[in-house]
């Protein structure tokens, strides 16, 4: 219960009101000050004006227009799943890159691939982009079946984001590569390899968002995603650049310890 008494100034009684009560009482008391004060102001001024008290002007639906920027927080969740997923599956270009040089053991002709006249960073970068053909392919066929049934739009940025997929390709086949490079055709690389998938797809959000934070950095499949949605819903082609030049420079820098490891070996 509550008493407020209007004179020269306000009197207020109440009797014990909870916290909650009290909140709403201060509501309306500073709601009722703000429109005393603007009714003795408007008296003051002009005192022909005090009918417009009694009935505001309305302002009509369209006088307030509200604009919101774009903006990749408020996606579905068939759009962010798509853009991970895609990111994941490239990411699985280790398992190609792997078995790039160990089809060659199969048919026997790594030795003879070897000792060629040519360098061998020549026959790593062959091996190299022939495993890239197929994966290009799945790439290709991921954007446009996500585009058709789950209304992922990759608009006007189609070909940037397509970039950003391609340089993780790159990433993904050359760390493939150099994982069974490196352990010297260990049997065990593949089971590796699929753990390390794992362990980038948990990190990046491709099982479930994790955000823009520190974890995304830490995965190629999280500054992947980040850009793609960053360039798709935001129109920020600064974002593409990050993700394109770490993969491609973890790629040069993969690429370039094969070919020294190899040539100091001789035969692989």
């Amino acid at each position: 219960m509550g008493y407020v008494g209007v004179k020269d100034n306000l009197t207020v009684t109440t009797n014990s009101p909870s916290q909650i009560e009290m909140s709403v009482l201060d509501g309306y008391l500073s709601g009722f000050t703000s429109q005393y004060r603007l009714a003795s102001t408007i008296i003051k001024v002009d005192p022909a004006q005090a009918n417009v008290l009694q009935s505001p002007p309305q302002a009509s639906d369209s006088a307030i227009q509200a604009e919101e920027l774009a903006s990749g927080n408020d996606i579905s969740a068939f759009e962010y799943y798509a853009i991970a997923m895609i990111a994941m599956v490239m990411m699985f270009g280790i398992n190609s890159g792997i078995n790039v040089f160990r089809e060659e053991k199969v048919r026997h002709t790594d030795v003879r691939l070897f000792i060629a006249p040519i360098k061998k960073s020549t026959a790593i970068i062959g091996n190299f982009l022939g495993a890239i053909f197929m994966q290009t392919v799945s790439l290709i066929l991921l954007m446009v079946i996500s585009d058709l049934f789950f209304g992922v739009n990759w608009g006007e940025y189609s070909l940037v984001i397509f970039v950003i997929y391609f340089s993780l390709l790159f990433l993904s086949v050359a760390l493939g590569m150099a994982v069974d490079v490196f352990s010297n055709g260990n049997p065990a690389a593949n089971g590796a390899a699929t753990i390390m998938i794992q362990v980038f797809a948990f990190l990046g959000g491709a099982y479930f968002p994790t955000g823009d934070g520190l974890m995304s950095k830490l995965s190629p499949i999280g500054w992947v995603r980040v850009g793609v949605k960053d360039v798709l819903y935001n129109h920020d082609l600064v974002a593409a650049t990050f993700p394109i030049v770490v993969n491609l420079l973890i790629t040069g820098i993969l690429v370039v310890g094969m070919s020294l490891w190899i040539r100091r070996k001789e035969v692989y």
